[in-house]
């Protein structure tokens, strides 16, 4: 196969697990050779906004064999950024009570805060409905490590995917994970992690990762979504993202994830963290930490 600039980039719709709507499925085909069988693949939540860059890092990566070959799987809606905003809400964020969504002032309503509610349905439709048919289209990586990357609310995702469901994948990178979301509810679900982790016969590699700026705050709010600077300033404080990713890192490892990693990405903020923590997480997931 001739060395190509460009991932290889196959799609298929499947049927929203809300029984609403559909969500478009973005598969990169590894173009690198690899085995018959055991081909690790990652999934990539908020697959609009990061699949592209989760493949392209791929082949890149798997072409200098600085990691193995590789499928990259992203979720997504196809729907417009304002749209995307609050259907990722509905699907990647546990609920949230009254109290909070009120605490996020106009935030609540450009991310759509009311329509939360549907991150364990979410992980279901992954681990029982995506996964089978992946397998099903690409049966190389049946037996491979099934990696689960999200990145905010992503992150936020992965990490209660991993509390609560800690055999669903065999790594999890939470990237940048808003853990402040519900009053910082998920750390709720670490007494039971303690015992679900010692219960498995394999524990999976987990990788937390925050940009060092992340607590800096604003001067300006992006265009077109209606939150005040005052607003945007309170909820980083309140947030406490490069604090709360240290200490929730230090709490996994006192509940006994042994294969853990925690950065805190020194030149990067909220946004510019994703890509360094596709590249880096990649690498301690598939065990290339070196």
């Amino acid at each position: 196969m001739a060395f190509s600039v460009r991932a290889a980039l196959e799609q298929f719709a499947l049927p929203h697990p809300s029984g609403e709507g559909q969500l478009t499925i973005s598969v990169a085909v590894p173009t690198s050779p690899m085995p018959d069988t055991g081909v690790p693949i990652l999934y990539v939540v908020d697959g609009d906004l990061l699949f592209g860059m989760a493949a392209e890092i791929a082949r890149a990566m798997s072409s200098v064999a600085a990691f193995p070959a590789h499928y990259v799987v992203g979720i997504g809606y196809d729907a417009a950024y304002s749209d995307v905003l609050k259907l990722r809400t509905a699907d990647l964020a546990p609920p949230i009570g009254a109290e909070a969504l009120e605490s996020l002032g106009g935030l609540a309503a450009a991310i759509g805060g009311a329509r939360s509610g549907g991150a364990d349905a979410f992980l279901t439709f992954l681990t029982d409905r995506l996964r089978p048919e992946v397998t099903a289209r690409y049966p190389q990586t049946a037996d491979g490590p099934h990696i689960l990357f999200g990145h905010s609310l992503g992150g936020l995702f992965a990490a209660r995917a991993l509390l609560t469901r800690p055999d669903s994948f065999s790594a999890f990178i939470a990237s940048s994970p808003s853990l402040w979301w519900d009053g910082f509810s998920i750390l709720s679900q670490l007494p039971p992690f303690r015992e679900r982790l010692a219960a498995l016969p394999r524990q999976p590699r987990v990788f937390v990762d925050v940009g060092a700026r992340e607590q800096e705050l604003p001067t300006s709010v992006p265009d077109g979504i209606e939150v005040t600077l005052e607003e945007a300033q309170a909820q980083i404080r309140a947030a406490r993202m490069v604090d709360a990713a240290c200490e929730f890192a230090t709490a996994l490892r006192e509940a006994g994830v042994a294969e853990l990693r925690h950065v805190a990405f020194a030149e990067d903020d909220h946004v510019s963290a994703a890509p360094a923590a596709i590249l880096h997480g990649m690498r301690f997931a598939l065990g290339r930490e070196r």
